[in-house]
């Protein structure tokens, strides 16, 4: 299996570690049958790349095997914010976007320098809807829910394009990042539609800078449980 080394991870503090552990708990509350796990937003810049990497991690430090699908194919930006350094960097990067292109799937799979944690990162592509349209990516997915006790992708915003939703449509839940006094009422509510629509099971909400009053800082994020969904937004 081919390595790759994370040079940079995000130093979080206490408050924002413990919440990364409660996110954990709560989806090993979901059920052994949660094991592909989508995380995304209503629309960019909301934090579900920050929160998707800090599951995975997490996941991995208890114990899990656990692999990493970056499937933001239009804008990704995995690949240079954990600063990746390929061990097989000569011969040429291969990713998600390779393979559903008709690259071979063991070349895309890496292990890292994190117990647990394997990655499958992506180059930004101009029109992905097209490489998704095959059956390639539930291929995949077959395979990795073999090897891996959980697999999490990250996903792109489900109100802008439709990759998301391709990709939900073979997940067992999706866990959906949400920005406190930004994200509006009306596109929680829409994206939990959408997800209901083509049978994805909305597992949880994600409210991310949340400013805790008792301390007088913003938390990261702060997770909540599916059903308290509607309290959040504008």
């Amino acid at each position: 299996m081919k390595q790759v080394k994370i040079k940079q991870l995000v130093d979080n503090d206490y408050f924002v570690q413990t919440e990364f552990d409660r996110l954990r708990v709560n989806v090993g509350f979901t059920g052994v049958d949660k094991k592909v796990l989508m995380l995304s937003s209503s629309r960019p810049n909301e934090g579900k790349s920050f929160v998707s990497t800090g599951l995975w991690i997490e996941l991995a430090k208890a114990g899990k095997q656990v692999c990493f699908i970056d499937a933001d194919m239009r804008n990704s930006y995995m690949r240079s914010n954990l600063r990746m350094k390929f061990s097989d960097s000569e011969n040429g990067f291969v990713g998600l976007s390779h393979y559903l292109a008709g690259a071979n799937m063991d070349d895309i799979i890496y292990s890292t320098n994190i117990e647990n944690a394997y990655i499958i990162p992506t180059t930004n592509v101009e029109n992905p809807s097209l490489l998704l349209e095959g059956d390639r990516f539930k291929t995949l997915l077959g395979y990795l829910r073999t090897q891996f006790d959980y697999i999490i992708i990250d996903t792109p915003p489900l109100e802008l394009i439709s990759d998301g939703l391709r990709i939900a449509g073979i997940c067992d839940g999706c866990i959906l990042v949400i920005q406190a006094h930004v994200t509006s009422r009306n596109d929680v509510l829409k994206c939990a539609s959408m997800l209901e629509n083509i049978n994805c099971p909305l597992l949880g909400v994600v409210l991310n800078q949340q400013e805790d009053k008792k301390i007088g800082k913003y938390h990261k994020y702060a997770y909540q449980d599916y059903k308290y969904k509607y309290y959040y937004g504008n």
